[in-house]
């Protein structure tokens, strides 16, 4: 019996999605659980399997087309099967968008490398063998995958063979150390995840009213905590946290005791979340995306720590699942590593707030009647003021200022 293969809906917001790359031929044989296609959805690539074994009778729609969920992509069923009436209404979908033939960087769902192969035509007859996430590492990296050995089973190009070339280039003498000009592309196209910021941020400026609160916040305390116990934490939980991840902490604690800012807009109602999922920004490059961690006020600081990497180190290789940057109820976006002082983010919907951190400095500041030079932070936090009151919002600042500025509660 014959099987549909539908766009997915992989997100409480998720419309549509782009056929990215078929796996499979037409007449090949699939069995249960083996990726047929790969799509983008939004912020992630995704690989979708086959909910049965069979043949892969039909491709409903062509690589770059972009097809509502539940739409038809492919069928899947038995030689010589009559799929005509589940194709029905397909045809029309099948013919990609001239903007959608390039897209963008996207995140991917994490997968083994093993699973999946995809090939480049080297002659005819002969093609290369290599998984998408060792693809991508030697295109980054200025590697030609033809000079490559494979190690994986059949001969493939895995991961660990592209970082073994990488390691030989990087011990190759250069006539001149001067580094190459960053090439900047003339034209980007509004696709993939260019597209998803483009509508999203537009979405969040034309319907949010909003408020910007501004509060200078003491690090002194905080940054000698952190040398002070630095080597410490990194040996208990494998990694030296950041302050990212000291405020990170310090945010999840303030929502769980300021809930009121922990909501989003409900139909004609606020839903005030009880689960507090923290969103934090990654750039990619061109592009960023919000990794969440979940239940983030219930987390150690080691776990946060840990979980926080994992995410970021996910992302940028292209490894994220759609459920990693799923459901986030307040985000955090940090842009003091490139020296901003203080920003006004935009707040990612459906949620209702959003708080900007710049960069640590030394500032002379007034303390007890004398001048001092403390470490000082500027946190910049964006509400819809349709959702939440000036005070609670406020409030919430404060007391991540309160967190920060006494760090002693951090264990």
């Amino acid at each position: 019996m014959a099987t549909r293969l539908d766009m997915p809906q992989l997100g409480l917001t998720m419309e549509k999605g782009t056929i990215l790359q078929w796996l499979k031929a037409e007449g090949e044989k699939v069995e249960k659980g083996q990726p047929v296609v790969l799509i983008q959805t939004e912020k992630v690539e995704y690989e979708v399997e086959a909910t049965a074994a069979g043949t892969l009778l039909k491709q409903a729609a062509t690589e770059g087309a972009e097809l509502p969920v539940g739409a038809v992509m492919g069928v899947l069923g038995e030689p010589g099967e009559d799929v005509s009436a589940l194709l029905a209404g397909a045809a029309a979908l099948g013919e990609p968008r001239a903007e959608s033939r390039e897209p963008a960087v996207q995140s991917r769902e994490p997968r083994a490398e093993s699973r999946v192969e995809t090939t480049t035509t080297r002659a005819p007859g002969e093609r290369i063998k290599i998984s998408p996430v060792a693809r991508k590492l030697a295109q980054e990296q200025g590697i030609d995958i033809e000079t490559l050995t494979g190690t994986g089973p059949e001969g493939r190009i895995v991961r660990e063979d592209v970082e073994r070339a990488i390691a030989g280039k990087s011990r190759e003498p250069r006539a001149e150390s001067r580094e190459e000009p960053k090439v900047v592309p003339e034209s980007i196209p509004l696709t993939g995840i260019r597209k998803v910021i483009f509508d999203r941020m537009g979405q969040s400026w034309r319907e949010s009213a909003r408020v910007t609160l501004f509060v200078d916040a003491d690090m002194t305390e905080m940054v000698k905590l952190r040398q002070a116990r630095g080597s410490e934490w990194e040996r208990q939980f494998g990694v030296k946290p950041s302050y990212s991840d000291l405020i990170h902490l310090a945010v999840a604690r303030a929502l769980r005791e300021e809930r009121r800012i922990n909501c989003r807009l409900d139909g004609q109602s606020v839903r005030i979340r009880k689960e507090i999922n923290l969103a934090f920004a990654i750039d990619l490059g061109e592009g960023l995306v919000a990794a969440v961690i979940k239940d983030a006020d219930r987390k150690s600081l080691g776990d946060l720590v840990r979980a926080a990497r994992d995410l970021a180190e996910r992302a940028r290789s292209n490894r994220l699942a759609p459920g990693d940057m799923a459901d986030g109820t307040f985000t955090v976006t940090n842009l003091g590593g490139f020296g901003v002082e203080y920003f006004t983010p935009i707040i990612n919907p459906p949620q209702a707030g959003i708080l900007g951190i710049g960069k640590i400095m030394e500032k002379p500041v007034v303390l007890n009647g004398g001048i001092h030079i403390r470490s000082m932070v500027t946190l910049c936090l964006v509400f819809d003021h349709r959702l939440i009151d000036g005070a609670p919002a406020a409030k919430f600042l404060a007391k991540v200022k309160e967190l920060l500025e006494q760090p002693a509660w951090i264990a």
